[in-house]
C-alpha cells in the first residue's frame, strides 16, 4: 500500500468523507489520487454512500494491518497552519480588502486563473512583512489575479509596487483602485509573460511575488523572469506551488532550476493559500479531474484545492537561463499532471 492510499485510509478511519475533503487529506497529486480511488474502490477497500465515502470492514482491517490510526486535526486553530495571524494592523487592513476584491471581475479559465481567499492573500503580505520583504522595497508582480498589489498597498509600506497582467479588465480594476485611493506607488501593465521582461525593469526590484501556472515551461519562464527583474544578493522572491497538479518529479525538476538560478529556498509553507473555485461550474465543465473520477462527483463541499508557499532568496545575482520554445498556446498552462485546468 503507498503513500497516498494510507492517507486515504487514516482520515477515513476517522469517519466518511466527502471525495473533497479527501483531496485536503492527502498529499499525492491529482492524476496519482484519481487512481488511487479506483484501485481502493476495486479491492473493496471503500464505497460510497450519500455523497460520501466510506471504509469498507475490509478497508478497516486493512488500516489495523498497515498500523495506522484515525488522522487527528493538528493543524493549528488560530492560524489555519499559514504561521501567521492577521493582527494589528494586518486585521483592519484584511477587512478593508475584503471590500475591495467583491468587485473583482470572475476568474477566466483562459488565463487558468483562480482566485485565493482574501486571507491567504493579506497573509501572503504579512509573511513578506515578517520575512523584512516588504517595508521600504520596490517590489514586481507578474499576474495578479488575486490582486496581492493591492493588499500590499493597503498596508502603506512599499516603495513601489509594480504590476504585470495579461487580463486588461485586472489591469484597468487594480489601476482604478490606484487612483481612487491615491496610490502613486502602485503602476499596473499589460503584459504577457511569453514577452521579454521590458528593459527598464531589470535589476529594478527586491523582492517579485508569482502565482504562476503549473506546467514546467511555464514556472521557468516565470522564475527566469522574476529573476531578470532583481537586484542581486539578498533579493527575495515568492510564489505558490500545489501539490495537486506538480508531482514530487515536478517539484524535484522546479527546486533543481531554483537552485542552479542562485537561489536558496528558505521556507515553504504547506497547504498555505486556499483558493474560492467555483463549485458547481468546476462540476459542469470539461476538467480532467471530473471527467477521469470514480463516477459522477458531487458538487464541492469544501474549497478542496490549496498550494504551498514558497520563498526564495538570492545568495548573487541570479543566473537567468536560456529560454527555448517559449510556449505559443494552451501548453503554457497545461500538461499531463493539470487535473484542475482547462485543456
Amino acid at each position: 500500500m503507498n503513500r497516498t492510499q494510507k492517507q486515504i485510509i487514516r482520515a477515513l478511519m476517522a469517519g466518511p468523507s466527502s471525495y473533497w475533503r479527501l483531496i485536503r487529506e492527502q498529499d499525492g497529486h491529482l492524476a496519482s489520487f484519481t487512481q488511487e480511488i479506483k484501485d481502493m474502490f476495486r479491492r473493496g477497500l471503500i464505497k460510497y454512500h450519500n455523497g460520501y465515502i466510506h471504509l469498507t470492514p475490509e478497508g478497516e482491517m486493512e488500516g489495523h494491518n498497515q498500523g495506522l490510526s484515525p488522522l487527528q486535526p493538528l493543524t493549528c486553530p488560530v492560524c489555519a497552519g499559514k504561521t501567521v495571524t492577521l493582527q494589528g494592523s494586518f486585521s483592519r487592513i484584511l477587512k478593508e480588502f475584503e471590500k475591495i476584491v467583491r468587485q473583482r471581475p470572475p476568474a477566466r479559465a483562459e488565463f487558468d486563473q483562480g482566485y485565493v481567499d482574501p486571507v491567504s492573500t493579506v497573509a501572503r503580505v504579512a509573511v513578506m512583512y515578517q520575512r523584512g520583504d516588504l517595508e521600504n522595497q520596490d517590489i514586481l508582480l507578474i499576474g495578479d489575479d488575486d490582486l496581492t498589489s493591492i493588499a500590499i498597498a493597503l498596508t502603506g509600506m512599499a516603495r513601489r509596487i509594480t504590476v504585470l497582467e495579461i487580463d486588461e479588465r485586472l489591469v484597468e480594476f487594480i489601476a482604478l483602485q490606484a487612483r481612487e485611493k491615491g496610490w502613486t506607488n502602485l503602476s499596473v501593465y499589460r503584459y504577457d509573460v511569453r514577452d521579454p521582461l521590458p528593459r527598464e525593469l531589470e535589476g529594478q526590484f527586491d523582492t517579485f511575488l508569482i502565482d504562476p501556472v503549473e506546467t514546467l515551461p511555464g514556472i521557468r519562464l516565470f522564475l527566469s523572469r522574476c529573476a531578470l527583474s532583481l537586484r542581486g544578493r539578498g533579493s527575495a522572491g515568492y510564489f505558490g506551488l500545489t501539490h495537486l497538479e506538480a508531482s514530487r518529479d515536478k517539484w524535484h525538476a522546479i527546486q533543481r532550476l531554483i537552485l542552479s538560478m542562485n537561489f536558496v529556498i528558505t521556507d515553504i509553507i504547506h497547504d498555505f493559500q486556499e483558493y474560492e473555485l467555483e463549485r458547481e461550474g468546476f462540476i459542469n465543465k470539461n476538467y480532467p479531474l471530473v471527467q477521469k473520477s470514480f463516477g459522477p462527483l458531487p458538487v464541492p463541499d469544501i474549497n478542496w484545492y490549496t498550494s504551498n508557499f514558497f520563498r526564495l532568496e538570492a545568495i548573487a545575482r541570479p543566473d537567468i537561463p536560456e529560454q527555448e520554445n517559449v510556449p505559443a498556446g494552451r501548453e503554457l498552462y497545461f500538461d499531463d499532471e493539470a487535473y484542475a485546468t482547462l485543456p
